[in-house]
């Protein structure tokens, strides 16, 4: 699948970042890895990175975001294998968004995902990030995402 030197095609990610009204950020914990994660997903052929991060929000959490999305750049990660299911190493854009809840959700809640032969049926428990919370408990381009995040929100 490589060409040559390992140039592989960055892998196109889409990732929400979903605010409550009180700038807390929406993660989960992954059963998987343990790990802390926002929503994201891959960005599949022919579709927008802003088509597809409504997708993956709704797959990955239950919630059909219909708001205004803010574009908060990109991220190039180099995605290790063994990684989140990942069999081979391989470079990834994330492209993040920034979204806010269009009204009241619960303090936590699990969602069942579907849409991805990966996750299918994998329970993803919810829970909100306030700006003072640590984040060491994320791999390191969900802590840049989180960083992205928190700055926009206080320049907002």
């Amino acid at each position: 699948m490589h060409a040559g030197g390992g140039c592989a095609t960055a892998i196109p990610k889409a990732c929400a970042c979903l605010v409550d009204a009180r700038g807390r950020l929406l993660v989960f914990r992954h059963p998987g890895d343990g790990n802390m994660q926002l929503p994201k997903g891959t960005i599949e052929p022919g579709e927008s990175p802003e088509v597809a991060v409504r997708r993956e929000l709704l797959e990955e959490s239950g919630i059909d975001h219909v708001g205004e999305l803010h574009p908060l750049g990109t991220l190039q990660r180099d995605c290790e294998a063994g990684i989140e299911g990942n069999t081979l190493r391989h470079p990834q854009l994330w492209h993040l968004f920034l979204m806010r809840a269009d009204g009241p959700l619960p303090e936590t809640f699990d969602h069942v995902a579907m849409g991805s032969p990966e996750e299918d049926g994998l329970v993803f428990s919810f829970s909100w990030l306030a700006a003072g919370d640590g984040i060491d408990n994320f791999a390191l381009p969900y802590r840049q995402a989180i960083a992205r995040v928190r700055a926009a929100l206080l320049t907002a």
